[in-house]
């Protein structure tokens, strides 16, 4: 191994490459007296070292679907979330007038984005091979920032004209018939990106002149594109695959604070009365009177405590 390896990495990679998930009672003794006196900083190696106990699942620790929230990171996934809810609310306004929009998938894709917890991640492996190799990715981290780990996700989700929809996964199951398996997903577009597990956004063709085979795997996230009709639309076929590439790999994820270890609970965009109180509502909002103003209000989501028989499921 490299010389500068951090001591903490080698331990945990160690215990990885034998198999091994818990910690070995000199290395437990030590985390735990380096808990009496918590630092301020830890590298990501070493938080994950430290809380290993903590983050071990029913199947022990499953790397790939391991995560670091930063505060930074959660913040910006908070912000992209906040702006798409509302592209997405002035577009499904637009598509009462122009039938090439979807209204309903959009108005769906609306509701999910403002219900999904805002995640936040460094997009990436985080697992000690990973760290051990790219050194610089194991950044420090402080109070604030979450590790965290989720719950396989066995199954696909695509963000359709039809709105959000989860899919069961089979080996060898490709892009195209992904799509074609439900019906009025497609509509008239061309391309689609693939978000994998790790984050890594993928674009590919999907009309018959510029189709790209593309193999799916568990946990894979497809969005359809929208049909480019105004930069709005361009906007959010560039912004949603980001976004969903900053949403926790799996399900069911639990998250804790770096340093201290304590459990954080996930944090959601704001209620729909604080959303529309907002600097980029006002920058949105139709004026009062108007056509678009009646139709923004008609299609705006219902409140969460209102909208649990809508059919869906977050990311």
């Amino acid at each position: 191994m490299k010389p500068y390896l951090p001591t903490r990495l080698k331990a945990v990679l160690s215990a990885a490459l034998l198999g091994s998930l818990t910690p070995a009672p000199a290395f437990a003794a030590d985390a735990a007296a380096d808990r009496a006196q918590p630092p301020t900083t830890l590298t990501i190696s070493e938080a994950l070292s430290r809380h290993l106990a903590e983050l071990r699942g029913e199947h022990g620790i499953e790397w790939p679907h391991t995560f670091v929230a930063t505060q930074q990171a959660r913040e910006h996934s908070r912000q992209l979330g906040r702006r798409l809810f509302f592209e997405l609310r002035q577009l499904s306004s637009q598509a009462v007038f122009d039938e090439r929009l979807p209204a309903a998938g959009l108005k769906h894709w609306m509701q999910i984005v403002k219900r999904t917890p805002i995640g936040g991640r460094q997009v990436g492996r985080i697992d000690p091979i990973a760290l051990w190799r790219f050194p610089r990715l194991d950044i420090p981290l402080s109070t604030h920032d979450w590790i965290g780990q989720c719950q396989p996700e066995t199954r696909l989700q695509l963000w359709s004209a039809v709105g959000v929809r989860q899919l069961d996964w089979r080996p060898e199951l490709t892009l195209r018939e992904a799509i074609a398996g439900l019906p009025g997903a497609r509509t008239s577009a061309e391309s689609a990106s693939v978000i994998t597990l790790s984050g890594r956004v993928i674009e590919r063709g999907i009309s018959a002149w510029n189709e790209q085979p593309y193999t799916l795997a568990p946990g894979d996230r497809v969005v359809i594109h929208l049909p480019r009709l105004s930069p709005s639309a361009a906007w959010v076929n560039r912004s949603l695959p980001e976004w969903l590439s900053l949403q926790w790999p799996g399900k069911a994820c639990r998250s804790l604070d770096a340093i201290t270890g304590q459990p954080q609970a996930p944090e959601y965009l704001l209620s729909l009365r604080e959303l529309d109180a907002s600097p980029e509502a006002a920058e949105a909002k139709a004026p009062e009177g108007t056509a678009e103003a009646k139709v923004a209000a008609d299609n705006a989501p219902a409140d969460a405590s209102t909208s649990a028989s809508v059919e869906s499921e977050t990311p």
